[in-house]
């Protein structure tokens, strides 16, 4: 309010100039409805006995009752089962990279810094609650000469001191409990955070190998091709010499022929940029993942999902997902540290004192003569501070309602993303259906083309354009067999990953000890 604080305004004075305060904001009643319950509570359960600001609670968010998006066969309502979605890909590999990921990843390492640096944060916001307690000790030497001292008779005079200094200040509104609320829900987020990267790690790094995969299985798909259509080639100038086609159709194979040739050196860049990218996702070097993806694609080619996914209802998706919770860690937060700025408008208690011993004689030190000290008590009530205290507390308000706002489109970022995820990997099981349908159709048609045209019954250029649109339907299927995958892996994601929370919670000490190894 202007330029007053909450204890003292000045411009109330101004409007109240009999009362001088307002009743509800009275230096007495303040006293009676605020500071005199609490100091009566901290004297009869001690320094936990009263915390000003609101007590952290968990929000409460609306969400539909089941998934907007039509389930596909594959998808079922059935609850999500728990454990390691990756291993239901059953590919060995994939599993075995994902657990190099877990413990080499660096955005892994720097999550699992990072809630050791909270829970450190966290430890030095408790400090605050206790006494702090320090020794001192002092040794002075002095030489001088009966002409020139101070005091004539004296060459020397040594003096020694050994004590200890004593603070502490009383928690009386809760301030440090409030901030160790706080960086106890920071290091909370912090953990979620890191599950939250472990999820999305795990599904960069079967991406990663399904795109690898499916980039594999194009160009086995386009060398197929090339070798089919090089044999019509061949057949196209034998007929020639033969006589019984044009130059042109020969013409038109050979140009048919590179154009496929053609594609293959793109699709090689691609499938070295993915096992690059999956180099980097398990912090390993690419040559040596470069040959085992070589040597491992005949054994594996793009891991298939489970027969059905369970995708539970959307409240499911609120319970699990680490991000959410994150954001619920973030708000509670957000609340504790409105308490801490409010603290600061109620009067503080500070305890202090020093003691210890003081001679001129080391031996004689320790003496009960040569002991001293002092106790103080300091009391603090900030009646003016042009406004800046309660400024602080609206800061902190809207940073808790900010921290609000952020939970609740988190919460609806989460639903569109499984419903998106839904459509995606639905519209690319039905396409991977047709696609199979029409390669199948197409391979028989080119086939008996084929075998007519050595028969001399049909064309060339029949064969030709059957070949062309063959190309085209197996190319178009093994991109959407990887989509397939890949959106499955989408879909998992979007519900929060392995709902095992086990599974989804990093080592911290692990990750610690390999980052010391790592120098």
């Amino acid at each position: 309010m202007g330029g007053a604080s909450t204890l003292l305004r000045m411009h109330v004075l101004a409007r109240f100039p009999n009362a001088g305060w307002p009743e509800s904001q009275s230096p007495s009643r303040l006293f009676r409805n605020r500071v005199l319950p609490c100091l009566l509570g901290w004297l009869v359960v001690g320094s936990s006995g009263c915390m000003v600001g609101p007590d952290p609670t968990a929000p409460t968010s609306v969400s539909p009752d089941a998934w907007h998006a039509e389930l596909v066969e594959g998808v079922s309502r059935e609850r999500v089962d728990p454990g390691a979605w990756w291993k239901r890909f059953d590919d060995p590999m994939l599993v075995e990279l994902i657990a190099i990921a877990e413990q080499k990843n660096l955005d892994l390492r720097t999550a699992a810094s990072r809630i050791r640096e909270a829970r450190s944060l966290y430890g030095i916001a408790a400090a605050d609650l206790y006494p702090q307690i320090s020794a001192a000790g002092e040794a002075d030497f002095v030489k001088g000469n009966r002409s020139s001292s101070e005091f004539p008779g004296i060459e020397r005079e040594n003096f020694y001191s050994a004590g200890l200094d004593f603070g502490w200040e009383i928690d009386l509104w809760g301030k440090v409990r409030r901030s160790m609320q706080s960086a106890e829900f920071n290091v909370l987020a912090e953990i979620e955070y890191s599950r939250d990267m472990l999820i999305t790690v795990r599904a960069e790094v079967a991406r990663s190998y399904v795109e690898g995969r499916s980039l594999q299985g194009q160009i086995r798909a386009l060398q197929s091709t090339i070798e089919a259509q090089a044999e019509t080639l061949s057949l196209a100038r034998k007929q020639y010499r033969q006589g019984v086609v044009t130059d042109f159709s020969v013409l038109q194979a050979e140009a048919q022929l590179q154009a496929a040739q053609a594609k293959l050196p793109s699709l090689q860049y691609e499938l070295a940029t993915a096992v690059n990218r999956l180099s980097v996702l398990i912090a390993e070097p690419a040559g040596p993942l470069s040959a085992r993806f070589a040597a491992s694609a005949e054994e594996f080619g793009v891991p298939q999902p489970p027969i059905s996914i369970a995708v539970g209802i959307p409240a499911d998706v609120i319970r699990r997902r680490p991000d959410i919770r994150a954001a619920e860690r973030k708000l509670g937060a957000a609340a504790a540290n409105i308490g801490v700025a409010e603290a600061a408008l109620f009067p503080s208690l500070k305890l202090s004192g020093q003691g210890g011993y003081s001679s001129t004689d080391f031996n004689k030190l320790i003496e009960p003569g040569n002991f001293g000290g002092l106790f103080g008590v300091q009391i603090n009530w900030p009646l003016f501070t042009a406004g800046r205290l309660r400024s602080v507390v609206d800061v902190r308000n809207e940073q808790a309602l900010q921290a609000l706002l952020s939970y609740e489109s988190t919460v609806l970022n989460a639903i569109a993303d499984v419903e998106t995820a839904l459509v995606a990997y639905g519209s690319s099981l039905q396409e991977q259906s047709r696609l199979g349908e029409a390669a199948s159709s197409f391979d028989r048609a080119t086939t008996l083309a084929t075998e007519r045209l050595a028969q001399g019954v049909s064309d060339l250029e029949s064969l030709l354009n059957l070949e062309r649109e063959l190309l085209a339907v197996q190319q178009q299927l093994a991109v959407v067999n990887g989509q397939v995958a890949s959106n499955a892996v989408g879909l998992y994601k979007a519900l929060g990953g392995s709902w095992n929370i086990e599974e989804n919670t990093l080592d911290v000490t692990a990750a610690a000890g390999t980052a010391g190894d790592a120098g």
